[in-house]
């Protein structure tokens, strides 16, 4: 079985929306209900990762002292519970493997899932039509070339809705992709539908007609009034045709600016801001002559969708010409959760990459989760007073993205202690995102060349230099790239107090902050109520070596700690304070610390202290981390630490990052040049 989070992140549509893990599980009968606001919704999906803008909660509704998920990681699975995945098994043995597995774990199973295209067999209905006593979820992702709802697609809601197969049923979602467009439905088994849907079905017979077969528009027009709940389009692919951009502007006035298909969450991904410039135009200029006042109950004029609760804006540049992003608070009034990335496109290297436009220009009164792609000090300061009500804030650039030079805009500890203390009823803060203090000149310098074999006296080197300036400059030399210890990065922080104490916070990662570990303790007596914590311990070198430190990998890990290694974590008031007050840190994930100065018994005896600390994860950034972590969790299993010792190798991706940076660096000095 796999994890349905792992499948949702393929395409970061809005997850299911069930009760929340704190209610109690429905019985067999099916009872009919309202059908759960945006924010109980949300709260559905609480253990998905912070790179899915829905890890954690975002309901106002769950208590805030209730358990929240600590892994953090994304690999929980969805609800807590088993998940079966029939397109994985039967990719790897057909239906007998399905069968089989059903056999194994049907008893267990929550959720089933299922990866199909139009034209696979129908091993997908062969998979329903088995006993699934325990499944309340049925999870469909469908790859089709049809718009409209096809026969498959309403033999899989009868089978969901066979009591004898599904008997807790509750939801069956299904995921349809064609032509660009990846759409969301979901039928609700146990609820009713909303009271407002003879209304909004009535709204139908005033649309113009748009294509020839009206019969089969209206078709397509009522599934979606009663099923759709998300929907995202690709808009690179669907405005390379004329139609393409004239169907997609219709569906997209008819989603933003009538009450006819009230969606709860938007996507507009491959954008760039012409885009959205061109979508704003086509709401404006009304080619389909739609009375807007009689479709919709907002009567602002400048307001658009009032049933959107999250919308997305995956941008290719922030800013193309005199094009920036357009939309702002007055757009979407109603708006709980804003996601904006960032994928640079190497053609527009000499635009803002750190522009968004007027999207900050009013306040966003009901705003309770952000994504944002970059930040800055001064980002910061506005966010404090154009989102009030913010409770989940994270700044996720693409990974291959955190060190990039051209995010240069300065952003210092200052501005992260500001987004840490800032907000009484923040519950989680992610901030993915190398610091900038004010990057200068020396990130273009030439590396350093490494050390030769050979050396050479004074003359014979002012001979060579003679002999190469004659030479021709390959494009390389002629434009450096930055230094990696010149990157964006680390920063260190002698002092990080979050005052007056923060009884919300249960999520900190700041994998960019360094900080020593006495300090770090201190500012979990601060933050009385933190799950998972993510930092980078500042490693102090002691004035004088210990005496009998072995050079050997071994006697180092196994050395008995030094009083000046020690001298750190011996904050004994904090330690006592932490420990009478059963602080309930569940996960600590500590990056660059994969060193034997930093792990001793007296470390563990501290981290003992935490009763509920699931796991210490250290991050490893090289082979060599990797080998010395092994040694570090051998060191902490031999001397009784009641945690588990996680090492997370992302020698990689971090090397990754680095040479993607350097590639920029050489693609922008091309560029110049040109």
């Amino acid at each position: 079985m796999v994890s349905l989070s792992a499948r949702l992140k393929r395409n970061s549509l809005p997850p299911l929306s069930l009760q929340t893990p704190l209610s109690p599980r429905p019985s067999s009968s099916r009872t009919t209900s309202s059908r759960p606001s945006y924010h109980a919704r949300l709260a559905a999906s609480g253990g998905m990762s912070p790179g899915n803008p829905y890890y954690g909660r975002t309901a106002s509704e769950v208590s805030p002292e209730a358990d929240e998920t600590a892994s953090g990681g994304g690999e929980a699975l969805w609800h807590g519970t088993p998940v079966f995945d029939a397109s994985y098994w039967h990719s790897k043995g057909g239906m007998d493997l399905v069968r089989e597995k059903h056999g194994e774990m049907h008893a267990s199973v929550e959720a089933l899932t299922i990866l199909c295209s139009s034209g696979d067999s129908n091993w997908h209905l062969e998979s329903m039509a088995l006993f699934w006593p325990r499944v309340q979820v049925v999870d469909i992702e469908y790859n089709t070339r049809e718009v409209q709802p096809d026969t498959l697609a309403l033999q899989w809601l009868c089978t969901a809705q066979d009591c004898a197969l599904f008997p807790q049923a509750q939801l069956y979602r299904l995921t349809a992709r064609w032509a660009g467009c990846t759409e969301v439905f979901e039928h609700p088994l146990c609820s009713a539908f909303g009271s407002d849907l003879a209304t909004r079905l009535a709204l139908l017979d005033r649309l113009p007609p748009l294509a020839g077969d009206q019969e089969l528009e209206m078709r397509f027009y009522k599934y979606r009034v009663l099923f759709l709940t998300a929907v995202s389009f690709a808009m690179g692919a669907m405005a390379k045709t004329a139609a393409g951009s004239r169907a997609m502007e219709a569906y997209i006035t008819y989603l933003f600016k009538t009450d006819i298909f009230a969606p709860t969450s938007i996507e507009l991904t491959d954008a760039q801001p012409q885009h959205l410039q061109s979508v704003l135009a086509a709401i404006n200029a009304n080619t389909h002559n739609i009375s807007y006042d009689e479709m919709r109950a907002t009567t602002s004029t400048a307001a658009l969708q009032s049933s959107l609760r999250r919308i997305c804006f995956d941008m290719h540049n922030m800013a193309s010409g005199r094009d920036r992003i357009i939309f702002c608070a007055v757009h979407f009034p109603n708006l709980e959760s804003l996601i904006v990335r960032h994928s640079p496109d190497f053609r527009l290297l000499h635009d803002d990459t750190m522009n968004l436009g007027v999207l900050f220009s009013l306040r966003w009164p009901d705003l309770v989760e952000l994504q944002l792609p970059f930040i800055s000090d001064q980002y910061a300061k506005t966010l404090q007073s154009k989102c009030p009500a913010l409770r989940f804030l994270f700044v996720l650039p693409e990974s291959r993205y955190e060190r990039w030079t051209a995010y240069s805009q300065s952003f210092t500890t200052d501005g992260l202690h500001g987004l840490a203390t800032h907000w009484p009823m923040m519950r989680q803060l992610v901030v993915k995102y190398a610091f900038r203090h004010a990057l200068s000149t020396q990130n273009m310098d030439v590396a350093p060349m490494s050390p030769s074999r050979i050396s050479f006296g004074s003359a014979k080197r002012s001979t060579l230099s003679r002999r190469t300036s004659i030479l021709p400059m390959s494009p390389e030399s002629q434009f450096p790239t930055p230094k990696t210890d010149s990157l964006p990065g680390p920063w260190p922080c002698e002092s990080f107090v979050i005052h007056p104490k923060h009884r919300n916070l249960c999520v900190l990662r700041m994998p960019y902050l360094q900080l020593p570990f006495s300090v770090a303790l201190a500012m979990l007596v601060d933050v009385p109520q933190l799950l998972v914590l993510e930092f980078t311990p500042l490693l102090r070198d002691p004035a004088v070596s210990p005496q009998g430190l072995a050079s050997t990998l071994r006697r180092r890990v196994s050395i008995s700690p030094s009083p000046q290694l020690n001298a750190p974590f011996a904050d004994s008031n904090i330690v006592y304070q932490l420990d009478s007050a059963k602080h309930p840190l569940e996960s600590m994930v500590l990056h660059d610390a994969c060193t034997t100065r930093y792990i001793t018994t007296s470390w563990i005896q501290i981290m003992n202290t935490f009763l509920q600390l699931s796991a210490v994860s250290f991050v490893a950034t090289s082979q060599e981390d990797v080998t010395i972590g092994l040694r570090i969790k051998l060191f902490c299993s031999r001397n009784d630490a009641s945690f588990d010792v996680d090492i997370d190798d992302q020698s990689r991706a971090f090397q990754t990052r680095i040479d993607f940076t350097n590639s920029w660096g050489r693609a922008e000095g091309l560029a110049s040049a040109c």
